[in-house]
């Protein structure tokens, strides 16, 4: 336990210093961050190998961009980047990156996010660069800081994790401590200037911290705790100040923040920080030499679950599975395993095949377990747990056309082509279709005999609803009439024959499908969805929606994903080669 009372004062001190900075936030870069000069500089501006400048981009000329937003239809122009926007220099970790940082620091198996105020979301994502840390919030930072700091004192393993040193070496490890445990804090070296309150917030551990703890313990305990609520912990600044060509070159440091944040969703790692140092990630290939390192662990495919999760909006499942008797075993219990075989198949089909966009939207396997088996029409013997299955490759294809995606876009008791058409025309086409307008009618009865596809259409025939629904959503929609209100695949309804013909509505080539196979087909090869899943992964790294002037990074990285062997991992990597990554527009 701590002293109450004069902690305040102390803490107080060691917390304003570290940011440093009063009115005009960032103006003044702490010396020595690598935030300008030195072995931590940034990228030169014209360096070559960032895909949006030009050269050195791969197979083609520089490739184009598109007017109006990234999934709409335009005039293809060559490619020529314009200047990021204008955005915070100060980005507060959201709650899965706190989590993640304070288990990378201490080796404690913790998540104090789960008592913080819930975040609200930012361009489809819960990493929006605008996330605040209010009252209520700072609070909570501060009783986790008191928390952790009091379990790293009395845990030895996590102690000596945090510590690196000798205690009994006194003065020369409590140094070492502060800069070493700092460094991976602030996710750069401290200055001296930073390093002083810590040593004198170090020495007032005995009189400040109650407990039976030595005189190390508890200076260690102190200091930690207001290194966790530190400006440089709780935000990941990005001060750096030099223009050039209309840019400011981002620090090495606050590259390896952006780099491991976005990559790995935490923190940099030490070899990560040495390379920010040894000025390694003053190009974008060596930007990119790091990004694959990081790539290739667990970490990562943890981001490529999280993205795909929000993405594909998994969370929101189990409200959507309340189905009609006529569907026993389909309850929101299933949402759980719904969710863990459309990952296990993105896991599958990224990491085990290494594979791309394409076999995202039309590979014809998945994972099942004895209740989602019979689903899907697959004989077998099953248990709880899920197992990998070739599907009939002429009823499923894909992302789009599992259980989960057609269940969640279904009503109780029929199919939904509106839900499941405008998921595609929003989320997956990026297309912008506003919502309807209020007391909106729910749809009439089903007539005898009727297909859910004429109920649907006669319903949206007026003027007021046919402008959105005949031209965009119905189309898409339709395609995934063969498939009911569970998922489970039908040729016919109420004794009529499907009709699951339909068109890529509002896409340049408005491509023609019979079914969801070909429909799924249609996407893969779409431009258009190809564009807006490389804006959708360029807003899950940035936290914001893309800019007109990152429309060349979005066309580029779009075109690329027309091939199946450009992995979801090489995409991830060639965003840390952009303009928009590498740089931050000037204020």
């Amino acid at each position: 336990m701590k002293k109450s009372g004069v902690l305040d004062a102390a803490l107080a001190a060691a917390l304003v210093l570290p940011l440093a900075c009063t009115g005009s936030i960032g103006s003044n870069p702490p010396s020595g961050s690598g935030a300008t000069t030195g072995t931590g500089a940034g990228p030169m501006v014209n360096d070559p190998g960032i895909i949006d400048q030009g050269g050195n981009t791969g197979t083609g000329t520089g490739g184009g961009t598109v007017t109006g937003t990234a999934g709409t239809t335009g005039t293809v122009t060559p490619c020529t980047a314009g200047t990021p926007p204008s955005t915070t220099r100060l980005f507060r970790l959201t709650h899965a990156q706190y989590d993640n940082t304070v288990r990378a620091l201490t080796g404690l198996d913790v998540r104090p996010s789960t008592d913080f105020p819930v975040d609200q979301n930012q361009a489809g994502f819960d990493r929006g660069m605008d996330l605040q840390a209010g009252d209520a919030l700072g609070k909570a930072y501060r009783t986790a800081a008191e928390t952790l700091a009091a379990s790293i004192a009395g845990n030895a393993t996590a102690f000596s994790k945090v510590v690196g040193c000798d205690p009994a070496t006194g003065n020369a490890c409590r140094d070492m401590f502060i800069a070493s445990f700092g460094r991976r804090v602030f996710r750069r070296p401290l200055t001296d200037a930073e390093k002083a309150p810590y040593v004198s917030l170090f020495g007032q551990g005995p009189a400040l911290i109650d407990g039976t703890g030595d005189d190390f313990h508890k200076g260690v305990q102190l200091v930690v705790e207001a290194l966790l609520q530190a400006p440089n912990f709780i935000y990941r600044p990005e001060l750096a100040t030099q223009v050039s060509g209309g840019v400011i070159s981002l620090g090495g440091y606050e590259l390896a923040s952006r780099l491991s944040f976005f990559l790995v969703n935490g923190p940099p790692d030490d070899a990560l920080l040495d390379a920010a140092g040894g000025g390694q990630l003053a190009t974008a290939d060596g930007v990119a030499t790091q990004a694959r390192r990081l790539i290739g662990t667990d970490a990562a495919k943890e981001t490529v679950r999280d993205f795909h999760h929000q993405w594909l909006l998994m969370d929101a499942a189990a409200n959507h599975l309340t189905k009609d008797s006529k569907y026993p075993t389909v309850t929101p219990d299933l949402a759980p395993v719904l969710t863990q075989e459309t990952e296990r198949f993105i896991a599958e089909v990224t990491f085990t095949q290494g594979k791309g966009f394409p076999s995202l939207m039309t590979a014809p396997f998945t994972f099942v377990n004895a209740t989602t088996a019979p689903l899907y029409g697959v004989s077998g013997s099953f248990g709880t747990s899920l197992t990998r299955v070739d599907l009939d490759a002429t009823k499923r294809a894909g992302l789009f056309t599992q259980l989960g995606f057609l269940a969640t876009h279904a009503y109780t008791n029929q199919s939904s082509p509106i839900h499941r058409g405008a998921y595609i025309q929003r989320s997956v086409l990026c297309a912008t279709i506003p919502d309807p307008p209020p007391n909106i009618p729910e749809l009439p009865p089903l007539m005898a005999t009727q297909t859910t596809r004429q109920q649907v259409d006669m319903h949206t025939a007026p003027g007021e609803c046919a402008g959105c629904h005949h031209s965009y959503i119905n189309p898409v929609g339709f395609g995934f009439e063969n498939y009911d209100a569970a998922g489970v695949f039908r040729t016919m309804e109420n004794g009529a024959n499907i009709d699951a013909t339909g068109t890529l509505a509002g896409t340049a080539a408005n491509t023609a499908f019979t079914d969801g196979v070909s429909a799924s087909a249609a996407i893969a090869a779409s431009p258009e969805a190809q564009r807006c899943y490389s804006a959708t992964w360029m807003r899950y790294a940035f936290g914001r929606a893309e800019s007109a002037a990152e429309m060349c990074a979005v066309q580029v990285l779009g075109s690329r994903l027309a091939d199946d062997n450009y992995k979801i991992t090489d995409l991830m990597v060639d965003i840390t080669r952009t303009t928009a990554f590498m740089f931050r527009g000037a204020n």
